[in-house]
């Protein structure tokens, strides 16, 4: 019997990792086995570790894309069926990702179609921030700092319109509307981690026969190199001590945000993901522009004694300058909560070009 793998695309900070979380916990409810691969280029990801700390089973694939990593990603897959024969593999690609189509779906469907059914491409929407952008921009051509986002609706075989719990009714008919005027072949649903209204809908899309049947669309990937290229990546992780005291969690982190919210314009934030993680209390929140938003609250609100912390950051900058910012905003927010680092690693690039092995 085949593995069936779920590609969830997406932009950054459209609830990709959060939509995983809920439908693997949801096939779980049905009595499938679900192995989660997240892809990132950095070498420490917030993504990994909260859905480690929420008992799913997870691996990576990092340092580049899956389109990059095709081999990677395809030994990957083989590795998790050899070790555990998941019903399902639902796999997470960058959100900057603008040839998972043609570079990763359509050879995975025709190289190892005889192990794996690939089922419908999933492509994430931030539903607020997609109502915005194409209400400036009076359709899906959006300005060309953001093509990336247009482009992988265009990909879609199915689009999740999410965030939906922060929209009115009519928003909510708006941008089905329009959706449904300029994409063609293309299910919409609208979901909602706080409600999970219409998850069904995207499980029974999963454990259907259905198999991804789009055509890739003929792009030049140069045009999306500016955008790409535009943005620095900052990553850190490292242990926390409160020595004696106790440290507000949500505080803290709220904090940082604020700090970076507050250091950068708020376009260019493109997403900052915070995780920290103690045996009495646990967070990990979520900055994407100007909003920021609690993904996961677990234990008691302070901790005491050592804690793991864990940023990663996508925003509009040069590495060094970001680097330097946001951690002079932690060290503020640690200095004045009572907090000494230990064990810190960095990691602060512009991500090298895509390289596909297929085209």
């Amino acid at each position: 019997m085949k593995t069936k793998i779920v590609f969830l695309g997406g932009y950054l900070g459209a609830g990709k990792t959060t939509l995983a979380f809920h439908v693997a916990r949801a096939l779980h409810d049905q009595g499938k086995s679900v192995s989660v691969v997240l892809n990132d280029q950095g070498n420490v990801l917030v993504d990994t570790q909260f859905m480690k700390n929420a008992g799913v089973d997870v691996s990576e694939v990092i340092g580049a894309c899956f389109c990059t990593k095709f081999d990677e990603f395809v030994k990957n897959a083989r590795s998790l069926v050899a070790m555990g024969r998941p019903d399902v593999i639902l796999a997470e690609p960058i959100g900057t990702s603008t040839s998972l189509m043609s570079s990763v779906i359509v050879p995975m469907k025709s190289l190892y179609g005889n192990e794996f059914h690939v089922c419908p491409l999933i492509v994430v929407v931030d539903g607020p921030k997609a109502l915005i952008e194409m209400e400036q921009s009076d359709g899906l051509a959006f300005t060309t700092r953001k093509m990336i986002p247009a482009h992988q609706m265009n990909e879609a075989e199915v689009i999740v319109v999410s965030k939906t719990d922060l929209m009115s009714d009519d928003e909510r008919r708006s941008i089905v509307k329009r959706l449904n005027a300029q994409l063609t072949d293309v299910k919409i649903i609208e979901f909602s981690s706080t409600d999970q209204r219409n998850i069904s809908d995207i499980l029974n899309i999963i454990n259907s026969d259905q198999e991804t049947a789009k055509l890739a669309p003929k792009v030049d990937q140069r045009i999306f190199s500016a955008e790409k290229s535009s943005m620095g990546w900052y990553s850190v992780s490292c242990k926390l001590s409160s020595g004696d005291g106790k440290v507000d969690v949500y505080a803290m982190l709220t904090n940082i945000m604020k700090g970076i919210s507050t250091r950068f314009k708020t376009e260019d934030v493109a997403h900052v993901k915070v995780l920290f993680s103690s045996t009495a209390a646990g967070a990990k929140i979520s900055l994407v522009e100007g909003s920021i938003q609690i993904d996961d609250l677990k234990g008691g609100r302070y901790f005491q004694g050592e804690g793991d912390f864990v940023l990663n950051s996508r925003v509009r900058s040069p590495p060094q300058p970001l680097q330097l910012a946001i951690e002079g905003i932690m060290e503020t927010v640690f200095s004045n909560s009572g907090i000494t680092v230990t064990e810190k690693k960095t990691a602060c690039f512009i991500p090298k070009p895509d390289s596909p092995k297929h085209v």
